[in-house]
């Protein structure tokens, strides 16, 4: 019996992958004070250095500051398609989700003035990656 159990093991390996992401200070901060933990992503090509496309719960990304060598690590909880930053912000809530402000509208013109995210958002949808097990100085 415990010969079949340990079978049965070998065939569930779990693969997790490690992902590198910068952020903005206000961002950092707030994941690492633990005042959000909802990281927005724009739904980029794969060949882009910052896709998330392929992440998956328990896979790990490190974070870290612009501008600086400090770094949080977390562990993907949910990663999560939406087709807009409205349509995410109304089912994930403003709170976790933004550092900036509670405001759904001010929320919504921020995220889209960051780089090329409101066409990319346009076109490919947006990501909200549900943290978990913040780590920081790793």
């Amino acid at each position: 019996m415990i010969y079949a159990a340990s079978l049965e093991l070998m065939y569930c390996v779990i693969m997790v992958k490690t992902f590198f992401l910068s952020l903005r200070e206000r961002p950092f901060n707030a994941i690492k004070n633990g005042t959000k933990n909802i990281d927005i992503r724009a739904n980029k090509p794969k060949t882009s250095s910052s896709s998330v496309i392929g992440m998956n719960p328990g896979d790990i990304i490190f974070f870290q500051k612009e501008n600086s060598d400090e770094k949080l690590q977390c562990t993907v909880a949910r990663i999560t398609l939406y087709a807009s930053v409205r349509e995410l912000l109304l089912a994930e809530g403003t709170k976790y989700s933004l550092s900036s402000t509670n405001d759904l509208k001010k929320g919504i013109a921020s995220v889209e003035s960051i780089d090329n995210y409101k066409e990319i958002i346009s076109k490919n949808g947006v990501f909200a990656i549900k943290l978990k097990d913040v780590k920081i100085d790793c």
